[in-house]
């Protein structure tokens, strides 16, 4: 079991206590937006090291094409992933009551992700 698994199981745990109907959803749409945000803190990075370094193998439009083109990727993997065999392969594997995440741990992890990509934007 994975980061995100265990994340998209704390999500849930903590979600279904309140929305049972949409536990699943908003767990899963966690999962998508942290794996997002980490492919676009390291595709601004690299983006940034190979101006620094004058390498042009790649135009800003194309770079946010195929930033697209793996955001969609990601969203559909993780729509198949957690729907059906895995996740009833992951909740056996954990006990109904133990989440090891807080939800303020979670949200915080996910604005840090979010805020290092955009500093990491705005470095010379």
């Amino acid at each position: 079991m994975n980061l995100f698994d265990q994340f998209y199981i704390s999500i849930y745990q903590k979600i279904k206590k309140k929305q049972p109907k949409r536990a699943a959803g908003a767990a899963r749409f966690y999962v998508s937006l942290l794996q997002i945000g980490l492919f676009l803190l390291l595709g601004v990075f690299f983006m940034k090291f190979s101006k620094q370094m004058k390498l042009t193998f790649l135009t800003t439009t194309n770079s946010w094409l195929m930033f697209i083109g793996i955001t969609i990727f990601i969203v559909f993997k993780n729509w198949l992933g957690y729907n059906g065999k895995k996740r009833s392969v992951l909740f056996s594997k954990v006990s109904k009551h133990s989440s090891k995440h807080s939800l303020l741990a979670l949200v915080v992890f996910q604005f840090l992700v979010y805020g290092l990509a955009f500093v990491v934007s705005k470095a010379a």
